[in-house]
């Protein structure tokens, strides 16, 4: 790129929400250019489970059915379907009591399209679930970093990938436009996850980085074809290999795994089944959350050609397209951002 260029959008970061801008931007025939500098970050490392349900409370989460319906279809496309994997969800149920609260919540209106109101018992005497499991449907996973390579490999062809870190000192705002170096845009979105610490016009929003680490094992006889739910998610990868995550950590000393979180990971997978397995894969990574846990997108109060989308926490995978949407339409001046998204509702970043 070392000739001048001329785009509508700069995105920075290419995450989840930074992937999902450029699927919105391009069905809105808004050109753009992608800066990142393909370095490890949470979501390629993200477990890419899609699920409307928070399955610890048996509640839907917020305006569920809406975002279901508008993020599914950019996973869907042909063109990703190596990464998307639909399938159920089993949760495990812990007792009479968590049956009955069960079959109250998938009685409630907003629940019934995906919790299946009979209790399933498992005939696989090596998983461990005597209270039986609930069924979560129009579910499934991604295959994140398989769906980053893909996209990556397109955006790149096109030219619209920048492989490199952006730097902010080369960023020249006005109030008609901005310049990065040979670079001359309507707007810049940043998509950084919790690198936004650094940056100098949304640093003070409320992200905090959250650890997370998860495992792969080999296990041989599980014979597990739908995700299971216990304390952990064990996804089933195929040939008989299984991800189980993932932690949940505000304190940490740095982005490497531990003994303590694989101890414990281990804890929760021996609790279902009697099997021996064989550990291939120990990783961690970062969420980027949120406080009131939703995600934070909209304008800079001052500088309204600079935007942010960050904060999609453990579900990025079903609000990276539907808060790509939102931004997109807010960009156009064809719709405002949902005041529950909407960054002003911390103050002025």
């Amino acid at each position: 790129m070392g000739f001048f260029m001329r785009r509508d959008v700069l995105i920075v970061g290419f995450g989840l929400a930074g992937w999902a801008l450029t699927e919105s931007l391009k069905t809105h025939g808004i050109s753009f250019v992608v800066f990142d500098p393909l370095k490890n970050y949470s979501s390629k490392s993200a477990t890419g489970i899609f699920n409307p349900i928070v399955l610890k409370r048996f509640r839907s989460v917020w305006n569920a059915d809406a975002i279901m319906e508008q993020s599914i279809p950019y996973y869907a496309q042909s063109k990703y379907k190596e990464a998307f994997h639909p399938t159920s969800i089993y949760r495990v149920l812990a007792s009479v009591s968590e049956q009955n609260d069960w079959a109250v919540a998938s009685d409630k209106p907003d629940l019934s399209r995906y919790l299946s109101p009979k209790i399933f018992h498992n005939p696989n005497a090596n998983i461990l679930t005597p209270f039986g499991m609930g069924v979560v449907e129009h579910t499934g996973w991604i295959d994140t970093n398989k769906l980053l390579t893909i996209a990556y490999r397109e955006l790149n062809h096109q030219g619209c990938f920048a492989e490199e870190v952006f730097d902010y000192n080369a960023l020249e705002v006005s109030k008609e436009k901005v310049k990065y170096k040979n670079i001359e845009a309507n707007h810049v979105i940043f998509a950084e996850g919790v690198g936004i610490k650094k940056n100098p016009w949304f640093s003070n929003l409320p992200i905090v980085p959250n650890k997370g680490e998860w495992l792969i094992v080999s296990c041989k006889g599980l014979e597990l074809k739908k995700i299971l739910k216990s304390s952990v998610f064990v996804v089933p990868l195929g040939e008989d290999k299984y991800r189980i995550g993932a932690t949940y950590s505000r304190e940490f000393k740095n982005n490497l795994p531990t003994e303590k979180g694989k101890a414990w990971l281990i804890a929760q997978f021996e609790k279902l089944t009697p099997l021996r397995y064989e550990l291939v894969a120990h990783s961690a990574g970062f969420r980027p959350t949120v406080p009131d846990r939703k995600p934070v997108i909209g304008s800079h109060p001052e500088h309204k050609n600079l935007w942010c989308v960050n904060g999609l926490g453990s579900r990025g995978v079903l609000w990276g397209p539907y808060l790509a949407k939102s931004l997109v339409e807010a960009l156009k001046n064809t719709q405002m951002v949902a005041p529950a998204l909407d960054l002003t509702r911390f103050g002025s970043p």
